[in-house]
């Protein structure tokens, strides 16, 4: 079924998403791309997410020269491959961040609306007049 907005061959699938017909994509063993929305999406082959990996836990950041080998011989881009490592990156920091929330469990809590206040001075009793006397 063509999309009835967009006549370009784009096709919707049973989940709703737009697919795009393999006439339209290039050659490739799994090559798979979903559209959401407006954006692309590329679905990375498992060998292609297994030498991404690799690269990242060898490198957090790749050099320019290692990005156009590693993009001609996995057949992405080289945009491709630089916002693959962002990504990880970013996910990174994630798995990072919750790993220390776990690690200190009561740190990362907000208090409670109903929590009582904790004492200041404003509810420190007065003073009872035993010991030196405070200057005014």
């Amino acid at each position: 079924m063509l999309c009835p907005a967009k006549r370009t061959g784009v096709q919707r699938g049973r989940d709703g998403r737009h697919t795009i017909p393999a006439a339209f994509t290039a050659p490739g063993p799994r090559d798979v791309k979903t559209r959401t929305k407006d954006k692309y999406r590329v679905v990375y082959t498992d060998h292609q997410r297994l030498e991404l990996e690799k690269e990242f836990h060898y490198s957090r950041y790749i050099t320019i020269r290692r990005k156009a080998e590693l993009a001609s011989s996995l057949g992405l881009s080289e945009r491709q491959v630089k916002i693959w490592f962002q990504n990880r990156r970013a996910k990174e920091r994630k798995i990072n961040k919750k790993k220390l929330q776990q690690a200190q469990p009561g740190a990362a809590e907000p208090l409670s609306p109903a929590a009582p206040p904790l004492p200041g001075p404003a509810a420190a009793p007065p003073p009872t007049g035993l010991g030196p006397a405070a200057p005014q």
